[in-house]
């Protein structure tokens, strides 16, 4: 698609593919900006699940406005197919980023707050992103982190008592989409669910960070499933022991196996992920026993 013009947007290149869409690079013939643009891969163009994901995407991250969240600034339609129009970043997904390098604690430390910073700001809309992972999570050039990837995301009202109410659900009757080993219990046994299901994620997300493992890894999908519901992983100072261990006591919070004993929400993690931090610089505090 590369030269092509769509709306007002001519396409520069590729940037990107995954499961769920295919993003290009484009520049706004309007505005003076480079934008990107995402579409259904060829594969889903017709499917109409997909289709509405897209659309809800679109329709969610527009209730967000959060410095650590990618923007969306439009949904628009070319020769019948829909595309999100989202703002150009600089840098990589963290997936890649880790494969690059061995994170210092100070540097997970900051990507897992600038991420929980994402998350309680969703959470506090209603909104349940339902499948965080490295691949969904950028970390730009400048240090900013992004969440990105609301496909899954799910809306929750939000009564007077401030409880969080909703059922889980799948475009697919019978299987909870997602990928596994980052996904919480109950979205595996589709129980009905609330925003701890996120920090489950990031809790996974954090550990891999640390190790450079999965907490839950096995050689089969039905494995890693039984890993996720009944067994708990290697504590990560086991694996690096040179991290901290309250590193290793916020992430063993986050992957308990029920929900009621994660942290409340994502406010109460980023205080505990705040006080790792030392007033005056440095780490050296983190790493006495």
């Amino acid at each position: 698609m590369t030269g092509k013009t769509v709306s007002h947007y001519q396409i520069t290149g590729k940037l990107g593919i995954g499961g769920m869409g295919v993003v290009y690079e484009a520049q706004d013939t309007r505005l003076p900006r480079r934008v990107a643009l995402k579409f259904l891969p060829d594969e889903l163009a017709d499917d109409t699940d997909a289709g509405l994901r897209l659309l809800r995407e679109a329709e969610t991250v527009a209730l967000l406005n959060h410095p650590n969240i990618c923007t969306i600034y439009e949904i628009d339609h070319d020769e019948g197919s829909s595309f999100i129009v989202m703002e150009r970043l600089e840098g990589m997904n963290l997936k890649l980023y880790m494969s690059r390098k061995r994170l210092e604690t100070k540097e997970v430390v900051d990507i897992a707050l600038q991420v929980t910073e994402a998350l309680a700001a969703a959470h506090a809309k209603g909104v349940v992103h339902r499948d965080i992972k490295p691949g969904n999570i950028f970390v730009g050039t400048d240090g900013l982190v992004k969440v990105l990837d609301f496909g899954l995301a799910r809306r929750f009202m939000l009564p007077e008592t401030g409880q969080l109410l909703s059922m889980e659900g799948s475009t697919i009757p019978g299987r909870p989409l997602g990928t596994a080993n980052y996904m919480a219990p109950e979205r595996i046994l589709q129980m009905p669910l609330d925003p701890r299901c996120d920090l489950f994620s990031l809790g996974v997300v954090i550990y891999e960070m640390a190790t450079g493992r999965l907490p839950f890894a096995a050689a089969s999908p039905a494995d890693i499933v039984t890993n996720v519901l009944d067994n708990d992983p290697v504590p990560l100072t086991t694996l690096s022991p040179d991290r901290p261990a309250r590193l290793q006591q916020v992430v063993s919070r986050l992957l308990a196996k029920r929900a009621e004993e994660r942290y409340e929400s994502a406010s109460e993690l980023r205080e505990a992920l705040k006080s790792m931090e030392k007033p005056t610089g440095g780490w050296s505090r983190l790493f006495r026993r």
